[in-house]
């Protein structure tokens, strides 16, 4: 019997489907739930719901979902992995932005990985997650800060008072966006580096506001607005989203590590939680069939093997069941992402997992 940790905290599973366009959610529909589910066993139910919910919110507004991308990125030669749906959605912004486009991309960031290189410790982060957002025309920022409001109040039946944008004050823009929206403004001078983006190409740049929730610890960024510029000239407007950060504070969650398809392994008896994100991290690029040799992506994939194997007690039998559920939660998850372009070649989850125990066994 495996004994849940700590973090594995009590909360109602959601129905997978959001709310209906036009109504509103008696409460989070994330915590909507059958009787006696952890938050643990919520987590892929919930992811599904976000997505949906956003599926359907961006279609009623009138964007075109466009095709996901490998993680590994071949489309995008400023980043090595898809780090987010931007990279996918570049080429979009050769010019004025004239389409309205969105996209659910599964995205990998290995600043965890580099933070426990260099500290021996976890991160606030994971590397593996979803991305989802939109993309627009430069009028569109009011639209997408509406749309922002749409799904996490309207539709996710987040509470009015629980949402906010914070705002650089110099960005009027954003901030009258943000009070047509209905939202809670929050404005700083503060931090201005936390309301600027880069997007790999040159002389593109962004101002960004930051769309948080508060949950049972307080207030966390899960999106940002971002009105997108050239040479200081707007020519489009993004809204972006990671589905882990609006789990962690639908269902109060320890880390956002804990609300993917990491979570699987928890129920294996896979607690910890750099073997958590070493997993899940490693099982998305044994699907792209990463290979673990000694310089590029496979030495990235190398490390996070050892990882798993110093953070994990035993012989790789240990966690080879943890190994297949993270493999098969990903796989599942993936369903409901934006349908794959045809570059996209997954393994099957079974196989994916049988590479990864493979690989640990021979870098181990």
């Amino acid at each position: 019997m495996v004994t849940r940790p700590p973090h594995a905290e009590a909360a109602r599973a959601p129905h997978p489907d959001a709310a209906a366009p036009g109504t509103k959610p008696q409460g989070s529909i994330i915590t909507q739930a059958a009787e006696g589910l952890s938050a643990i066993e919520a987590v892929p139910n919930a992811a599904i719901t976000v997505l949906e919910a956003f599926r359907r919110a961006c279609l009623v507004a009138g964007y075109a979902e466009q095709h996901r991308r490998p993680v590994v990125s071949r489309h995008d030669p400023s980043v090595r992995y898809t780090n987010s749906t931007i990279s996918v959605l570049k080429p979009l912004l050769s010019g004025d932005v004239h389409e309205r486009a969105f996209l659910v991309q599964p995205a990998l960031r290995l600043r965890n990985l580099d933070h426990v290189r260099r500290t021996g410790e976890m991160s606030p982060f994971g590397c593996s997650f979803m991305s989802f957002g939109a993309l627009g025309p430069s009028r569109d920022a009011a639209r997408l800060t509406a749309l922002a409001r749409d799904l996490l109040v309207d539709r996710l039946g987040f509470a009015a008072h629980d949402v906010q944008l914070r705002v650089l004050a110099d960005d009027r823009d954003l901030l009258e966006c943000g009070i047509e929206a209905g939202l809670a403004v929050a404005t700083t001078v503060r931090s201005p580096e936390e309301f600027r983006h880069v997007f790999g190409m040159p002389g593109v740049t962004g101002r960004n506001a930051n769309i948080a929730l508060r949950g049972a610890r307080g207030w966390t960024d899960v999106a940002n607005v971002i009105v997108i510029e050239e040479a200081g000239r707007p020519i489009g407007v993004e809204l972006a989203f990671g589905v882990n950060m609006v789990l962690v504070q639908a269902m109060s969650l320890a880390h956002p590590v804990l609300a993917g398809p990491a979570t699987a392994a928890v129920l294996h008896g896979v607690t910890d939680l750099m073997a958590l994100d070493a997993l899940s991290s490693a099982t998305v690029l044994a699907m792209e069939g990463v290979r673990p040799i000694a310089r590029g992506r496979g030495q990235n994939y190398r490390s996070l093997l050892r990882l798993l194997g110093e953070r994990t007690a035993g012989p790789a039998e240990v966690w080879k069941p943890a190994a297949l559920a993270v493999a098969a939660a990903e796989e599942r998850l993936r369903r409901h992402a934006s349908p794959p372009a045809d570059d996209v070649d997954e393994l099957p989850s079974e196989q994916a997992a049988h590479m990864l125990e493979a690989d640990w066994e021979r870098v181990c």
